[in-house]
């Protein structure tokens, strides 16, 4: 009789991660009202759901655990940074709609992480680390075009900055970044030095929540190549990775499991 509950819990999540998505790479903004909606919605399906399977302990308890981390992991990447606020509220809602697999679901890998949201994130960052390969093959083609001359400016930084420069971001005209509408995210800082000369350098992590504008942090005397890398639309990710635990499973958990068998 209540068979249809888990279905619509999971639609609920794919109809509001896919709102979301399209928000996030349009304008790389989602609006409050879509969390507003499918948090207590969501809340509510997962309670009834409970209700109707029943209250037992053990899922009590795992649905319990698998909320308390993902919250934490959600807050603690957002203060940190690596995460924007939508990405943070996302992994919470869906905490709220999807803490744990309904009672009879099984996968076709029979691995699995009894956590979804945590699954989700696994296999988003999974996913958009897959990035870094397209990043390295289009700088070794910049390496090659400019005989190996892409740091320029930066011969001072370590070699690991460099690498992790060479693996996650690329080249731009500095003017896209001043004078053009942009998604990039600057890997580098400008200071004086006690000369008055502009001292360049690789700042590979920078917060997400900096209110400094990319085009700011740029001296408009500067011309050249910057390095950046693209503020990716990590809810479409998100969206993926949530379509990928629930028909294959937790693919780093996975894999790990695979390794250690």
């Amino acid at each position: 009789m209540y068979e249809w509950i888990d279905p619509l819990r999971f639609l609920l999540c794919l109809i509001f991660l896919l709102i979301a998505s399209i928000y996030d790479v349009r304008t790389r903004e989602v609006p409050n009202w879509v969390w507003a909606f499918f948090a207590p919605i969501g809340l509510a399906l997962t309670f009834t759901s409970l209700a109707v399977d029943g209250w037992s302990h053990q899922r009590i308890t795992m649905l319990v655990i698998s909320a308390f981390l993902t919250i934490c992991l959600s807050l603690a990447l957002f203060y940190i940074g690596m995460f924007g606020g939508a990405d943070a509220k996302a992994l919470m809602c869906l905490a709220a709609a999807m803490p744990i697999y309904p009672e009879k679901f099984e996968l076709v890998t029979k691995i699995l992480l009894p956590m979804p949201p945590i699954s989700t994130f696994n296999n988003a960052v999974l996913i958009a680390s897959l990035l870094t390969i397209a990043n390295s093959f289009r700088n070794l083609i910049d390496l090659i075009k400019y005989k190996g001359r892409i740091f320029e400016g930066l011969e001072d930084d370590r070699l690991l900055k460099k690498i992790a420069a060479f693996i996650t971001g690329f080249r731009v005209d500095a003017a896209k970044i001043l004078y053009e509408k942009h998604y990039y995210i600057l890997l580098e800082e400008f200071s004086r030095g006690e000369d008055g000369r502009l001292i360049r350098s690789l700042k590979i992590l920078r917060s997400l929540n900096d209110e400094k504008r990319e085009e700011k942090l740029i001296p408009e005397e500067f011309s050249g190549k910057v390095w950046v890398t693209m503020g990716l639309p990590f809810l479409a990710f998100i969206t993926l990775g949530f379509l990928i635990s629930f028909f294959f499973g937790d693919i780093i958990f996975w894999l790990i499991v695979t390794a250690v068998r």
